[in-house]
């Protein structure tokens, strides 16, 4: 009985203090589409290990998606642009930013089918 007491009161410690944590960082955030972004940044993408070839960087790729079009069709472009990096890789445009090389393909280059013609 008494382990059993003890798991509920780890998971309800836990749980509380996820809550106090989540508040803290979500108003930092500005919404919970930054929250994602942030999380992916410094915790999935550190485990990733490898770096994003494309200027900007994927993350801001996908934050700039995100912000101008909404979580839905931000979040598709950004899962697209992961989709198509291999073979803009071979027939993309490089720039050289701060020595390095970096394939150019900024949001505008992949939104422009979402664009009202004027």
């Amino acid at each position: 009985m008494f382990p059993v007491l003890r798991l509920y009161g780890l998971l309800a410690a836990g749980s509380f203090g996820a809550a106090l944590l989540w508040q803290s960082i979500l108003p930092a955030m500005g919404s919970p589409e930054h929250f994602l972004m942030h999380f992916y940044r410094n915790g999935i993408g550190q485990l990733d290990g490898r770096a994003c070839p494309s200027y900007p960087v994927c993350s801001l790729y996908a934050t700039q998606a995100v912000q101008k079009h909404g979580l839905l069709v931000g979040s598709w472009l950004a899962m697209d642009r992961l989709i198509h990096e291999h073979d803009d890789i071979e027939h993309g445009h490089w720039l050289n930013i701060n020595g390095e090389e970096r394939l150019f393909d900024p949001l505008s280059r992949n939104d422009f089918w979402l664009r009202r013609k004027e």
